[in-house]
């Protein structure tokens, strides 16, 4: 996955968080969103990120939640930087003029009346709410200032076609909220399921069949991600990052493990059966009969 040098987040709904990269560490500023007026500016030095310059945003964004705000609230979300467009101070607009490549490609989210809702990031994750309780998240690809591709499998949509459709379906959908969530599963769209939970260097995961069996495992030494961050860099390290995710109960889903592996183990054969089998195959007796030519 290639690693952000730039982001803008959403916090709590009311107030954006500009994070850039520069020689010094990150710099960082925030906007009121109901005002567009500046709130604050600063730095976060390079001794307060990871030493192998990796993650260095995630790190930076949490140093400044945790480190440099009194909010108890932490909800964010990761936007399109296209949101500091109408605040002057952002830089955005000039950028926009004089520097367009500096601004990645984004999405456009909007209702049926082409009012824009949010604007996220090319690759940025969604996540859809139907009112039965169901919900999933998907990975968004940006294909032209009016198309995107939900899930990266084929799943065109134009804009206001997507609106449509979760205004008929009375669902709501939203850049994906990261969480400060330490264990979390999710089922992939047919493909598994995949279990995250902390661990004092980062993220141990595991990844499963639909039938519960283990397919693969192992740990992310990323602390400063958040466990949604940590499934997409895993997902993607796994070329498993197409299609939906649906949020699962974590509890349920390691009982439904347990359950794989004990009914495993009833039917896994004993030694004595083992021995027993080679046994009986060593006795039996061996023809030197040729068979018959097929005529």
């Amino acid at each position: 996955m290639e690693q952000k040098t730039e982001a803008l987040y959403l916090i709590n709904g009311d107030r954006f968080l500009h994070l850039r990269e520069n020689g010094a560490g990150v710099g960082f500023a925030t906007y009121d969103c109901a005002t567009s007026e500046p709130q604050e500016f600063g730095q976060i030095s390079k001794q307060n990120l990871p030493p192998d310059g990796r993650n260095a945003i995630p790190a930076a964004r949490n140093w400044y939640l945790f480190e440099l705000s009194s909010d108890d609230r932490k909800a964010i979300q990761e936007v399109s930087l296209q949101h500091l467009d109408t605040i002057p101070q952002s830089g955005v607009r000039r950028r926009r003029i004089w520097e367009p490549e500096t601004l990645p490609k984004d999405i456009r989210l909007i209702n049926s009346h082409y009012d824009d809702l949010y604007r996220i990031p090319d690759g940025g994750v969604i996540q859809v709410d139907y009112p039965d309780g169901r919900s999933f998240t998907a990975r968004m690809e940006h294909l032209d200032d009016y198309h995107f591709d939900m899930g990266g499998l084929g799943n065109v949509f134009h804009i206001c076609q997507f609106a449509e459709v979760m205004e008929r379906n009375h669902a709501d959908f939203y850049p994906e909220i990261q969480t400060q969530d330490e264990q979390a599963a999710w089922e992939l769209g047919g493909k598994g399921y995949l279990a995250i939970q902390s661990c004092e260097d980062g993220w141990d995961y595991t990844l499963y069949h639909s039938d519960y069996s283990v397919m693969d495992g192992g740990q992310l030494g990323a602390p400063e991600l958040t466990i949604q961050e940590a499934r997409e860099q895993i997902l993607e390290a796994h070329h498993m990052e197409k299609g939906r995710r649906l949020l699962q109960d974590y509890d349920a889903v390691m009982d439904k493990v347990a359950e794989a592996e004990e009914l495993s183990a009833d039917h896994r054969p004993s030694t004595l059966e083992k021995l027993a089998e080679l046994a009986s195959d060593a006795s039996a007796p061996k023809s030197s009969a040729r068979s018959a030519p097929e005529l």
